[in-house]
């Protein structure tokens, strides 16, 4: 649209230029001859005998004439500059704008290559995670004197478990040892478990949580590069923070739920998983209902089978989600709702609310 403007406006200047010229010529030409028979016709001299007298004493007026429409060449050259002028400005608003595209692509194509990356080395890390589980199991088997028969023996077990399993592993299976109030050891099986008995005051303090210390450090780095990327509308860091949810397994949500609802997470994460809804796919039931939540039913006489008949998780899930932004304690529903359907979530909230106040309150 522009070149076509540009075109247009040089055909037009010299469409200027060319009646200029033509205006000029018929003029000067009119001028000579009008000139000429007004100072013959009006004019007496002494001597007939030299009309070309006359003649050249016409060109005195031309002249005038000519000087007139110098000027009027010089009007004509200064609107043929300011025309130019005008076409260099609108080039250099094009060229301006072409290298912020070109800028723009550039800093696209820089973060897109930083973000996947990151990405490549996130599913590093996962593939690095290794954590060697020491136990003491009983096997029965011949004893080295057959009048003996078979004996039970103890013996300590090695499991090493690596990559993503070990989500699933440090969860629901390895053995949690704990102390009860009056000095007895108690175990449970996975943080599962050990949440049920301890609550989450306790996640902070075990031990299991820095398995993934580097794992959660990085994938909050990512997801923040990508909330930083000024440039990028809100649609579009929406779309990578997609990407990097996609590679999200089953158990790396739960444990992605816990760290931040957890008071480290509190503080940065959180806020970054209710704005990306980073826990959309989470498995509700797959997580646990820790001590503070069932104590509020138990203290009424209910239990988690209570909670499954009248529909829900029977989780930390019901307890922990709200429709209040400025809850710093609870997940906004944002966090398992994207923008196109967080009404459904509110109003599943807004249920559980009615169902609480009437039951648990």
């Amino acid at each position: 649209m522009s070149i076509n403007n540009e075109r247009d406006e040089k055909d037009y200047t010299g469409w200027i230029i060319f009646i200029a010229i033509i205006v000029c010529l018929v003029l000067w030409i009119g001028g000579m001859f009008l000139s000429h028979w007004y100072a013959k016709t009006y004019f007496t001299v002494a001597n007939d005998d030299n009309p070309q007298a006359l003649f050249g004493d016409s060109f005195g007026a031309v002249n005038a004439l000519i000087s007139a429409f110098a000027f009027a060449g010089v009007i004509v050259a200064i609107f043929i500059q300011r025309n130019e002028l005008k076409l260099q400005r609108k080039d250099l608003g094009l060229q301006r704008n072409e290298f912020s595209t070109q800028n723009n692509t550039l800093k696209l194509q820089r973060f897109e290559n930083t973000f996947f990356n990151m990405l490549s080395l996130q599913q590093q890390i996962v593939n690095d995670l290794s954590f060697t589980d020491i136990s003491r199991e009983q096997v029965i088997e011949d004893a080295p004197d057959p009048a003996l028969g078979r004996i039970a023996k103890e013996v300590i077990v090695d499991k090493v478990v690596k990559g993503r399993e070990l989500f699933f592993y440090s969860f629901v299976e390895r053995t949690h040892y704990f102390k009860l109030a009056d000095g007895s050891t108690q175990k449970a099986e996975g943080m599962r478990q050990y949440l049920y008995f301890n609550g989450l005051s306790s996640y902070d303090d075990s031990y299991t949580p820095t398995y993934f210390d580097h794992y959660f450090r990085h994938l909050y780095t990512i997801v923040k590069f990508v909330d930083n990327a000024d440039f990028l509308s809100f649609e579009e860091k929406y779309k990578y923070t997609t990407m990097v949810r996609a590679t999200l397994s089953r158990h790396e949500l739960i444990w992605l739920y816990y760290n931040g609802i957890s008071s480290v997470g509190k503080q940065k994460f959180k806020k970054l998983i209710e704005r990306y809804s980073l826990l959309k796919n989470i498995r509700e039931d797959l997580l646990s209902l820790s001590k503070e939540n069932l104590d509020i039913i138990t203290i009424k006489g209910f239990n988690q089978k209570w909670l499954w008949g009248n529909g829900y998780s029977g989780t930390d899930y019901d307890f922990w989600v709200t429709d209040d932004e400025t809850d710093k304690e609870k997940y906004y529903i944002s966090a398992f709702y994207n923008k196109q359907d967080i009404e459904k979530g509110k109003s599943k909230v807004r249920e559980w609310r009615d169902f609480y106040t009437k039951y648990l309150q």
